[in-house]
């Protein structure tokens, strides 16, 4: 009999996409008892909670096309983002058949953030793709999603890898998949004669606040880790991955598998759990090491 596992996806836009590489390698050793996910990871958590298979969800997300998401007639009119995100929550109706999250074959919860009352809020119940249209609101590239009282933006906001809610699910292991960036965990001095000799390289308005965001993200998900210290942490970011490059999504699959396995394969080694906590405290304790010289 496989153990069961509770599993938290985090968020990572197009990186998020190596969470259906990790589920394929989970579901070998684990049977998967509840998801809780933000942003990208509540996507592809939603769709395994309804009932697709890692290749179903890989078959969709090789199907999206960066042209219709991203199209100039999607643009907000509000311009409370670039993009309204009328198209994601179709696509989202569509991919979950419109179904409640209740009726769903595995427990799941997807976590947003409600500008209004300035809190983290769960989705347990309704529709999924309510969830997941407030769960993926990514500030700037996507209008907040009204609903109700709230006005939803990401997940990832306060909880870009959401381990603080795993206990509401049940008391199985804990799995946490990250996919976002490496966290730099030294201060650097600038130096002026190099600022000097260079020239700084251009980067574009939404990169800016996409790399900005995601370091920060980043940085939270590994202060999470250190707290909540899941069972096992997979981390699945592939360093060569672009935010928005969703049309890697076999890519990042593979690179999903790849990290997973590996990963699994240290499980049974004497104190694995012990030194991946320890590892995760180092790096919290380097992050506010002062720079050297």
């Amino acid at each position: 009999m496989k153990p069961k596992a509770t599993l938290i996806l985090g968020g990572g836009s197009a990186l998020g996409l190596a969470h259906i590489g990790a589920l394929e390698a989970l579901e070998r050793h684990f049977e998967i008892s509840g998801i809780i996910g933000t942003s990208m990871g509540a996507i592809i958590g939603a769709l395994y909670s309804c009932g697709l298979s890692p290749q179903d969800i890989l078959r969709i997300a090789t199907r999206i096309s960066n042209a219709r998401v991203f199209s100039p007639l999607n643009l907000d009119r509000k311009i409370q983002g670039i993009f309204d995100g009328k198209m994601l929550f179709r696509l989202y109706r569509e991919w979950t058949n419109d179904y409640d999250i209740s009726n769903g074959q595995i427990p799941f919860i997807a976590v947003a953030y409600d500008l209004l009352s300035r809190s983290t809020m769960l989705f347990r119940e309704g529709k999924y793709a309510v969830a997941l249209r407030a769960s993926s609101s990514l500030p700037l590239v996507f209008s907040p999603f009204a609903y109700g009282k709230h006005l939803f933006v990401d997940g990832g906001i306060e909880h870009p890898l959401p381990l603080a809610f795993a206990g509401m699910l049940s008391s199985d292991l804990v799995i946490a998949v990250n996919v976002l960036p490496y966290v730099q965990t030294q201060a650097h001095l600038v130096s002026v004669t190099e600022a000097k000799a260079t020239k700084s390289k251009r980067v574009g308005q939404i990169e800016v606040v996409i790399q900005s965001t995601f370091h920060n993200q980043a940085y939270l998900a590994l202060r999470d880790i250190s707290t909540y210290a899941p069972d096992i942490i997979i981390d699945a970011a592939m360093p060569e991955g672009r935010p928005f490059a969703f049309h890697k999504a076999v890519e990042f699959y593979r690179f999903g598998v790849m990290q997973t396995q590996k990963t699994l394969d240290s499980y049974n080694e004497p104190n694995f759990i012990r030194r991946m906590r320890h590892h995760y405290r180092k790096l919290v304790m380097r992050k506010t090491t002062l720079p050297d010289g």
